[in-house]
């Protein structure tokens, strides 16, 4: 009898067949596709192309990274060579016999360099490594440093066992080499040098100038050899590198360092918030220092902000200047008028104006200015550009032209980007009320950076001339310049020939009879004006705690050659400090600074009166090139033997009768030279001329050098030399 299947199976049966069938179509098609790929007419081009992914490659060449210098062209940014430690745990020659027989010293020379692991730490690391990197398909390479390393840490570790192998097939030992950004001076300037993280994240010079500094890298086809090994092959799109410029700015790193130094102590004497100081120069809007600091809470000062130019604040009394040339080049009025300003507390308009400290019943403008009184200024701003009908902005809105003319409400333009345009405003604005002139005749209700602050003093001290600050001025490549930025005139003048004498008087008066007074400086007269003006903070707003002593001139004040200003804001509620008043507060500072540049400038200081007696000691005398030398010693009437020629080198000997003598100093090609007892500029000069790398610490003279006189010189070899402390 025949069986028949059911319609639910026969259902079942048919769909399963259709699977099937779909699955044999899918494999078909699949095969088919490998055929294709295969033996299909790309198939040569394809084959070509996996062997050559596996055989070739194209590697990226990295540019150098352009230095950047100060005005004499010290470095204060390089591109160092620094290592990332690998080790290949595959390698050919490292044998589980070799790896063994130094696993226990490798690993204790590493625990007693890098101190972060004990040398047990150490061991399992490298066993574990090795023993993963003995899979298959695994990854092979490890890195085995908690940090990057020098040039010449490097050649230490070259001397641990296991890595003293020269044969890297052997070892392993598979250092790579980065370069990595280097600040000789380390954080004096950090804020402005800047700083290049990635393409988005960058500030300061190394931000602005970005695209000059890092060049073009080059490309370069590549040949596997054998395992990790690979060589380059000619190739026609090979390209070299193009190294970047170099980067010269108008910083000068001695001007700036007495900058910083002075700032930090002052902030940390007094538990300041932060500060920043400026020099420039009047003639040309060069800055040679710009330092800027913060305290943190445990009383150490870091460079995290460039207050110079990021922070636009209440100018306070220094914008005095400002309304005191509007008064005299637009109102008529002269320094000797008498203001009524009722003994220093005084209705002026809608607001009260109070002074500082308790005045007399009436003062002249001149005094008003030197005593940096804000009721004279406001009573005189007031009567003249108020407006006697309401709704009716005339005269205010001269008074605003006014400040235009004067350059204060431009927005400056500058070489480092994060520079902040004034905020001056217009008596259309929506925030222009019948407060606005009595409070900006003493500086509020307008903000303004310490940066333009200053250019508005060194306009003044520049005959009315106003120049755009300036902090790159060349880029060089090989030490040949490819670029000159020039000083640029912003305004030729931004007020009449009498107005700007007159103002250049009242700022030499403050420094002499006025609230400067304490700033004298033996020799050196200077034209300054002090400001103190409370800040809002966020939180407290105008809580008569916080403070922005400003004090800002010029030196000397005949003939400016350098303007500068030092602004500190500080807190003066609990765990604060007491001083906050400009002079007080900034003075120090402002004092150091002039000093220094004072002292460093040859030409201020008076000549001497008549020729000092010849002085039976002898001169102390520092190693360097024979011919200056000789120069120097014959010029002072020293005599000494020498066995050097016009184009050696020499150092100097005294013998136990203190007889000088110059011995030649020894220069072979290739061979570490002898510099101590040279100058430090001349050692530096030697040594890099042969292409190491050289740091110092200490003042004076060479005294030590850290890679021993007769030693083979290496390119790029890190040599520290120690001075006179």
């Amino acid at each position: 009898m025949e069986k028949h299947q059911s319609p639910i199976k026969q259902g079942i049966t048919r769909r399963a067949w259709i699977v099937y069938g779909l699955f044999f179509l899918f494999g078909v098609v699949i095969v088919g596709r490998i055929l294709f790929i295969q033996y299909g007419p790309e198939s040569a081009r394809r084959r070509a192309q996996a062997v050559d992914s596996r055989t070739f490659r194209t590697s990226v060449i990295e540019a150098v990274r352009g230095d950047i210098l100060d005005d004499e062209g010290r470095l204060l940014a390089t591109s160092a060579p620094y290592y990332i430690l690998r080790m290949d745990f595959r390698a050919q020659g490292l044998t589980d016999s070799i790896f063994d027989l130094h696993i226990d010293g490798l690993s204790r020379r590493m625990a007693e360099f890098f101190k972060d692991k004990t040398a047990q730490q150490y061991k399992n690391q490298f066993l574990s490594f090795y023993k993963r990197a003995q899979q298959p398909g695994a990854q092979r390479t490890y890195g085995i440093a908690p940090r990057q390393v020098s040039y010449d840490e490097l050649r230490q570790i070259r001397q641990f066992p296991l890595f003293s192998y020269t044969n890297v097939n052997t070892s392993g030992f598979a250092p790579e080499k980065v370069n990595r950004r280097v600040l000789p001076y380390g954080s004096v300037a950090l804020r402005t040098i800047g700083r290049r993280v990635n393409d988005s994240l960058m500030w300061g010079i190394e931000g602005a100038f970005d695209r000059e500094l890092k060049g073009q890298d080059g490309v370069t086809r590549m040949q596997r050899i054998s395992g990790r090994f690979w060589s380059e092959i000619a190739d026609e799109n090979n390209r070299d590198p193009k190294d970047g410029y170099d980067v010269v700015t108008t910083l000068d790193i001695e001007l700036q360092d007495v900058a910083d130094r002075a700032l930090r102590a002052q902030l940390q004497e007094a538990k300041a918030v932060w500060g920043t100081a400026i020099l420039m120069e009047v003639a040309t809007g060069e800055i040679r220092a710009m330092a800027n600091l913060t305290r943190r809470s445990d009383d150490t000062c870091v460079e995290d902000l460039n207050h110079a130019i990021a922070q636009r604040i209440n100018p306070g009394s220094t914008f005095k200047l400002a309304n005191l040339m509007v008064l005299l080049e637009d109102a008529g009025v002269t320094l000797d008028e008498v203001i009524d300003i009722n003994y220093g507390t005084k209705r002026v308009g809608p607001r009260l104006v109070t002074d500082s400290h308790r005045g007399p019943q009436t003062m002249t403008l001149r005094e008003a200015f030197y005593q940096s009184s804000n009721v004279a200024f406001a009573q005189l701003i007031y009567d003249h550009y108020r407006d006697s009908v309401r709704g009716v902005k005339t005269n205010q809105q001269r008074y605003v032209d006014q400040l235009t003319r004067l350059g204060v409400r431009d927005s400056l333009p500058f070489q480092l980007e994060g520079l902040r345009s004034p905020r001056v405003h217009d008596t259309q604005a929506s925030t222009w009320s019948d407060w606005s002139l009595p409070s900006m005749a003493y500086g509020y209700e307008l903000e303004m950076t310490p940066l333009q602050t200053l250019c508005l003093y060194n306009t003044v001290a520049n005959g009315g001339k106003m120049m755009e600050p300036m902090i790159v001025k060349a880029l060089q490549q090989y030490g040949q310049t490819v670029k000159t930025y020039r000083p640029r005139v912003l305004r030729e003048r931004i007020s009449s020939p009498k107005t700007i004498a007159l103002a250049q008087e009242a700022l030499r008066g403050v420094a002499t009879d006025g609230t400067g007074k304490t700033l004298l400086i033996d020799g050196l007269d200077i034209a300054v004006k002090t400001g103190t003006a409370q800040v809002p903070v966020v939180g407290r707003g105008y809580s008569r705690q916080d403070y922005l002593a400003t004090l800002v001139g010029y030196f000397p004040a005949d003939a400016p050659k350098y303007s500068l200003i030092v602004a500190i804001q500080t807190y003066t509620g609990a765990g604060g400090g007491s001083l906050y008043y400009g002079g007080s507060l900034a003075g120090p500072v402002f004092k150091a600074i002039a000093e220094r540049v004072y002292g460093k400038s040859v030409e201020w200081n008076p000549p001497v009166a008549k020729q000092l007696e010849k002085s039976e000691e002898l001169p102390l005398v520092r190693g360097g090139e024979y011919r200056l030398t000789r120069q120097v010693l014959n010029r002072l009437d020293v005599s000494y033997p020498t066995d050097s020629r016009r184009d050696d080198w020499v150092a100097p000997r005294r013998d136990s009768t203190g007889t000088l003598s110059l011995n030649s100093v020894t220069v072979d090609e290739g061979v570490v030279p002898e510099v101590s007892g040279m100058g430090l500029r001349d050692a530096v000069r030697l040594l890099e001329s042969w292409g190491m790398r050289v740091t110092f610490s200490g003042k004076g003279g060479v005294v030590r050098q850290s890679v021993a006189a007769g030693s083979p010189i290496t390119t790029g070899e890190h040599i520290h030399l120690t001075l006179h402390q």
